[in-house]
């Protein structure tokens, strides 16, 4: 009988197994330093095209200001991100804890979406059918399951008007303002165009004392009709529907009609001690707000220039008090958004059409708030707080550079 060679073969696939496992314990290591490296050469710079300047940064570098990101940017963890619902743009900032607080300044706090589900972004857009009725991005806004007293009466004593502001007024106006941030009481609000005259009138009304502690009363006023508009497309929808027939109307805390008092209300008064200085910018900035909002209709906007709106807003430039720096911003933010920057919904073209003025024209008491002294008071606010690439005045003086630069080029074209 020949001897089995049965232990030999076994022995020799023992060692192959054995030889295999040590390849790939020792490949291992190697096969991640591959990965590790490979991810490490990944470039630090987006490029779609061949421009350098149209390049930008593969991880979003935040700041203090709201920046557009873009959809293959990568977003590191605990910035401030929202989307604006006017562009559908996605936008984020640094995260800065307690900023917007209403009890602090009146003024409503943003509301941020920040999903966006990429797949949904690049699907094709669906075929419109023939007669089809005009899309509505905003649907039928479903109201609460009980509706709360306290706002119905609230509106009732706004609209009543009260010869004397107490303690029952101001709890009313502080009760409007928690509730015209919610889509359905926001909308209530500018469906009444009672209570909405009854708010602008007391917005743009003087502005009275307030006791220790409390909200002034027009600034109240102010932040119900921002917090209604914000984000709130139906809101404005109505407001601006109802403002032809309010903007001719007179108060009677003013005696003047809506058009003229409702753009000097944001005109910042004259206060020498810190104090004064901060709730003072504090009334101009809701104030701000509320003239934002109403910016992104069309008619408004057109109304708004004729009437000189831009230089009631120039003049909050002016004050050079640190307390004036919130006020400052929430008015650069605005021109940015709606006359300058595309990418936030902006028309360009509308503002500014004079051309710049020289800096010693500018700083007469005669010419200061003319349309060509915006550069000089935004390279001043530059050069004061050292503003760098990003921030609001640095933004908003660049901008106005390229404006004036065009016009330059437009004006020899038509000389030629």
């Amino acid at each position: 009988m020949a001897p089995s060679r049965s232990k030999p073969v076994h022995l020799q696939m023992m060692l192959v197994i054995v030889f295999s496992l040590l390849v790939c314990i020792f490949a291992a290591p190697a096969f991640a330093q591959e990965s590790a490296s490979s991810e490490s050469t990944k470039p630090d710079l987006i490029c779609h095209t061949s421009k350098a300047s149209e390049c930008y940064p593969r991880i979003f570098q935040p700041t203090d200001e709201f920046q557009t990101v873009h959809d293959d940017q990568e977003i590191p963890s605990g910035l401030h991100v929202r989307l604006n619902i006017w562009t559908g743009q996605k936008e984020a900032k640094i995260n800065v804890s307690g900023e917007g607080d209403p009890s602090l300044e009146g003024l409503p706090v943003d509301r941020a979406v920040v999903m966006v589900d990429p797949e949904q972004q690049h699907q094709d857009t669906p075929r419109i059918p023939k007669g089809a009725p005009a899309y509505e991005p905003v649907g039928k806004v479903k109201g609460p399951e009980h509706e709360s007293v306290a706002f119905h009466e609230g509106l009732k004593m706004l609209k009543k008007g009260v010869s004397k502001y107490g303690p029952a007024f101001g709890d009313a106006l502080e009760g409007l303002e928690e509730l015209s941030h919610d889509l359905y009481y926001g909308l209530k609000i500018a469906e009444d165009s009672d209570a909405v005259k009854a708010l602008f009138c007391l917005m743009s009304g003087p502005q009275l004392p307030a006791a220790a502690g409390a909200i002034p009363r027009d600034q109240q006023a102010a932040a119900i009709l921002a917090g209604a508009l914000q984000n709130n497309p139906t809101a404005l929808k109505e407001v601006t529907k109802a403002w032809p027939k309010l903007v001719d109307s007179k108060c009677r805390n003013t005696n003047e009609a809506l058009r003229i008092s409702l753009y000097s209300s944001v005109v910042p008064s004259q206060n020498n001690d810190g104090t004064s200085a901060q709730q003072a910018a504090a009334r101009v900035k809701s104030k701000v707000a509320v003239i934002n909002g109403l910016l992104k209709d069309d008619s408004f906007r057109t109304e708004f220039l004729k009437e000189s709106g831009m230089a009631s807003l120039l003049k909050v430039l002016m004050p050079q008090q640190e307390e004036w720096a919130g006020a400052q911003r929430k008015v650069g933010q605005l021109v940015l958004d709606n006359f300058l920057d595309q990418d936030m919904g902006a028309v360009l073209g509308q503002w500014p059409k004079t051309p710049k003025l020289a800096d010693k024209q500018c700083s007469t008491e005669e010419s200061q708030t003319a349309e060509g002294c915006w550069d000089y008071h935004v390279a001043r606010i530059v050069k004061a707080t050292k503003a760098s690439k990003g921030e609001w005045s640095r933004e908003l003086n660049d901008r106005l550079a390229a404006v004036r630069k065009q016009q330059d080029k437009d004006e020899k074209h038509r000389e030629l």
